[in-house]
């Protein structure tokens, strides 16, 4: 990468970082786009990398907040859901995979909208987290399906629980990557440069989580997700 690519890939990176260290998620939602569009080999590989890096940080900074029990349904319905999304990138279309992807985020934040309760019931984590699988692993944004069941919660525990879920659910999406050969040592030259921005990002954040009220944490995930199915879909049909 050139200094000028790199600023801005690295730029990316600290506020995604920022906004998923303040409400709980949105790191890749932000930056896959723009990694993608300075270079598409900085997604998924070397962004999983850094948002891996990222959430490790996050998973200790709130795991006093942490309810593993909460999140073994999601945790072990993500391996078969990394498992097809290695399986997608090989087989299906972009555009078509964009579409399906798109279809289940946007069902999910009509629901939201509607005020029709997703309880956190251990069926609606385990589907949660097996579309988090498949999105994480194929496009890095595996975010929004288990905010959505998530999102009625208040704000600490969902911060505490997205982040113990995502140490996890990351460490399969790049452990998959490593085995369908998507990330490899080059990969990894590309991820370094990126971390300490991210890490830059979310020491930022950690100082300012005070400010983020309840109306911010609620509208903003549903923009974030909004905006996921926006970019996913620019990115693949442009």
């Amino acid at each position: 990468m050139d200094y000028t690519t790199l600023a801005l890939a690295g730029l990316a990176c600290l506020t995604g970082a920022y906004v998923q260290t303040a409400i709980g998620f949105g790191m890749a939602i932000i930056a896959a786009p723009i990694l993608f569009y300075l270079d598409p080999d900085l997604v998924p590989g070397p962004l999983s990398f850094v948002l891996l890096v990222m959430c490790l940080v996050n998973g200790w900074r709130f795991r006093k907040g942490l309810e593993l029990n909460l999140l073994v349904p999601a945790l072990v319905a993500r391996v078969p859901g990394s498992a097809l999304g290695v399986l997608l990138l090989a087989m299906v279309s972009q555009q078509i995979l964009a579409i399906l992807i798109a279809l289940v985020i946007m069902l999910g934040i009509l629901v939201r909208l509607k005020d029709i309760a997703l309880p956190m019931t251990r069926t609606n984590l385990a589907i949660a987290g097996f579309l988090s699988g498949v999105m994480g692993t194929s496009t890095t944004i595996g975010g929004p399906p288990m905010v959505l069941v998530m999102h009625g919660a208040d704000m600490h525990r969902i911060r505490a629980n997205l982040a113990g879920f995502f140490v996890v659910s990351t460490l399969m999406s790049v452990a998959a990557l490593v085995l369908g050969g998507y990330f490899t040592l080059y990969h990894l030259q590309l991820s370094l440069p990126l971390v300490p921005a991210a890490i830059i990002g979310n020491w930022l954040a950690a100082r300012t989580l005070h400010l983020v009220s309840r109306p911010v944490m609620h509208y903003g995930s549903l923009l974030l997700c909004t905006v996921a199915v926006i970019g996913m879909l620019i990115n693949t049909f442009s």
